[in-house]
């Protein structure tokens, strides 16, 4: 029986990665879980809305420790789990810096490695910071590369990767999205009708200082010029996040939440009509499920919601975004009519299965 180490450190890799486990068990492969704690109570919590339990965990993660000393964590303990459990493959998702230890650490010890959600490039080595750099070396090291997308693919195979390597399976938080649509989620969300529900999130590290404070006056600017809209606010547990966020203080149409698991936030994302965010994946999802969004970059790594017409970018500065938003929030906005239709451009569920199929028969 094939064993697979599933590396995982984050929210987003859990959520990508979770729904990977029964369709590799159904293939008969033993997935071995490894969380190294780079996210706590958020990875945490998202597990246990997979009902996943680690068999290998470490905290990787303190306060305001510099990116050194974590990558330094984390190779450690990382390369420590791959001697001890002896894989046939190790497997990482996207760019984080578990994924990039994970690589380096298989790279090592001389296993194969699996990259989830491969060929992500903004051709900006610093935008994201450090995801970008975090993928283009993963792709060196990687033997099996699950490419969600066509573009995706093609950026790999202008870097010069091997095509016999590169599988286009679709994108798995597709299949995590449809996961969550399946549960029961008690409503905790109620808004009145006649209010407009908009979703804003912000955490990016690059944006951390003076563009972040624009963007949480942007939202202020845009909901107090329309009264008609209501804003839930996610907030990450970066203290420099949440200092930014002070200016929020006093309006009482925008709600400040703790981040909600993955199941109840794909249930608060479906309630909203309009979304502003700086994350990467939630841009995946919003394509999914149709939902207009104004994503708070100069740049990003998924053009293909761009194409399909459910993104588009407004650049970090505070005016920017409230142009972005009031084109979206005026009445009759044609804008915001061809911007609402889904699209299944990142993946129609079966992502995990193709996954697990390939690797069965490698």
């Amino acid at each position: 029986m094939k064993r697979i180490l599933i590396v995982m450190g984050t929210r987003p890799e859990a959520i990508k990665l979770c729904p990977v486990l029964p369709a590799l068990r159904a293939k008969e492969m033993e997935p071995i879980v490894c969380s190294t704690g780079q996210h706590t109570e958020l990875l945490e919590e998202a597990l246990r809305d997979y009902g996943v339990v680690p068999q290998i965990s470490f905290c990787a993660m303190e306060p305001e420790q510099p990116l050194t000393k974590l990558f330094a964590k984390l190779i450690q303990g990382l390369g420590e789990a791959i001697r001890k459990e002896k894989p046939d493959c190790v497997m990482v998702q996207g760019d984080t810096a578990t994924a990039f230890a994970a690589s380096l650490a298989a790279f090592y010890e001389d296993i194969p490695l699996a990259h989830i959600e491969a060929g992500l490039r903004t051709n900006r080595i610093k935008l994201p910071f450090p995801e970008e750099m975090h993928r283009r070396s993963i792709a060196v090291l990687a033997d099996y590369h699950f490419a969600p997308t066509a573009f995706a693919k093609q950026n790999l195979l202008s870097e010069g990767i091997d095509e016999n390597r590169i599988h286009m399976v679709g994108n798995t938080v597709i299949d995590a999205l449809r996961f969550s649509q399946s549960q029961p989620v008690t409503p905790e969300w109620d808004i009145p009708a006649r209010l407009f529900p908009v979703l804003f999130t912000a955490h990016r590290r690059e944006n951390i200082g003076k563009p972040m404070l624009g963007m949480f006056r942007a939202l202020r600017r845009i909901v107090e010029s329309h009264e008609n809209v209501f804003a839930f606010c996610p907030l990450h547990s970066n203290p420099k996040v949440r200092e930014a966020a002070r200016v929020l203080e006093g309006c009482d149409r925008i709600r400040i939440i703790d981040p909600p698991g993955p199941v109840r936030f794909h249930a608060l994302l479906s309630k909203c009509r309009l979304v502003l965010t700086d994350s990467g994946g939630i841009q995946e999802e919003v394509t999914s499920l149709g939902i207009p969004t104004i994503v708070m970059r100069y740049s990003t790594e998924r053009m293909e919601g761009i194409h399909a017409g459910n993104l588009m970018l407004s650049g970090t500065h505070e005016d920017g975004i409230v142009c972005a938003a009031n084109a979206l929030l005026r009445p009759n906005s044609e804008l915001y009519e061809q911007m609402s239709h889904p699209s299944d451009i990142f993946g129609d569920g079966k992502a995990s299965e193709r996954i697990a199929d390939i690797l069965a028969r490698a």
